[in-house]
């Protein structure tokens, strides 16, 4: 298995008028997404997509599945 390293991006804080605020939950935590927030997409891979698949398995890019988590669930940053 060939693990490619991805470089996250910190997204936030989340506005109180941000969809998921309060509406969401972390995958990882499973704590609600709150104000002021920080968060982050992680891939998980090329989903049920057959084309994205072969790709991936080529060692191609392509689209991925991904998760919004907290920003310290997939970093273990603490943020103020």
């Amino acid at each position: 298995m060939r693990l490619h390293s991805m470089k996250l991006q910190k997204m936030g804080p989340l506005a109180a008028d941000h969809p998921l605020v309060g509406n969401e939950s972390c995958p990882a935590c499973r704590l609600s997404f709150w104000t002021g927030d920080y968060v982050t997409l992680v891939s998980i891979g090329p989903g049920d997509d057959e084309e994205a698949r072969a790709r991936a398995r080529a060692g191609r890019p392509y689209d991925a599945v991904a998760l919004l988590v907290h920003w310290a669930c997939a970093t273990g940053e603490i943020y103020d």
